[in-house]
This record gives C-alpha cells, structure tokens and sequence, in this order.
C-alpha cells in the first residue's frame, strides 16, 4: 500500500542522512560514501588547520628570534642562537608546505583511481 501511494507521489520517500551528510551540505560539497568522506576531512584539515597553525607557530619563533638577536647587543653566542631558531621556523615552514603538497597530491591520485571528482576541493 505505501509503495503505491509512493509511486502517486502522494507520500515521499524519506531519506535517513548519514552524521557526515551535515558537514558536506554545509560546505556545499558532494563527499560520496564514508571512505571519501575520510579523504576529505583530511584534505580539508591539512589546507584549513596545519598551515595556519604552523604558519603563526612559524611567525611567532621568526619574532621571538628576531628580538633575540637584537637584545643580543652583539654577543655571538646569542646571535648563533638566533639564528638557530630562524633555520628551525624555515625548515618547519617547508615541512608543513611538503606534507600539505603530499596529502593533495595523493589525494587526487586516489581521485583518479577510483574516477572520482570534487574529493580533494
């Protein structure tokens, strides 16, 4: 009896949304079944939150270097630590870029593979 009043389109199907249906309609994207909806969240993390957060990490020690350096008043010892914390926040800057470029780049190798699209927006 329902599946004939279905078919008259006097009562709707009704569709039970999967937990990370809210997240996909709030971005305005299509994140697929429960495995594209893993490769997603970590494409989104690494562009959303790892280079924000190591970029201002990075800023902070360049800073806090930086004023090392010139409190140093000339002092070697104080300049060789300075700059000590410089190569530290650069390399950790080229780090964080490097893993970011990673999980993208595999990110649409996956999206090849398995032809999917709109994955790794």
């Amino acid at each position: 009896m329902i599946s004939f009043l279905t078919s008259l389109g006097i009562i709707e199907k009704a569709y039970a949304s999967p937990y990370f249906g809210y997240y996909c309609n709030a971005l305005g994207t299509y994140c697929g079944d429960g495995q594209r909806f893993i490769i997603h969240i970590a494409v989104r993390t690494a562009n959303v939150i790892v280079i924000p957060i190591v970029g201002s990490i990075a800023v902070v020690a360049i800073l806090w270097a930086s004023i090392k350096m010139i409190g140093s008043f000339g002092d070697d010892q104080g300049k060789e630590e300075a700059k000590k914390i410089i190569i530290g926040a650069v390399v950790g800057i080229v780090l964080a870029v490097t893993g970011v470029a990673v999980v993208n780049w595999v990110c649409q190798v996956v999206e090849l593979a398995t032809g999917g699209s709109g994955l790794c927006a």
